[in-house]
């Protein structure tokens, strides 16, 4: 489940910080909405790629 829980498809208006429906926590949740991933999930994926791609292109 997203974090802004307003059905299957949450790309809307109704998806924002100040909707009641929207989770307190974000870091808790993989994807914000039904497509867009959390800070912290673009955090978890970063902390892996980027020494990844320094040691391919930092040789």
């Amino acid at each position: 489940m997203a974090c802004c829980s307003t059905g299957t498809f949450e790309m809307s208006y109704l998806c924002s910080e100040k909707s009641p429906l929207t989770c307190t926590d974000a870091n808790k949740y993989i994807f914000w909405d039904a497509f867009h991933p959390t800070e912290k999930t673009n955090h978890i994926i970063t902390s892996h790629l980027i020494p990844l791609l320094k040691t391919k292109f930092l040789r």
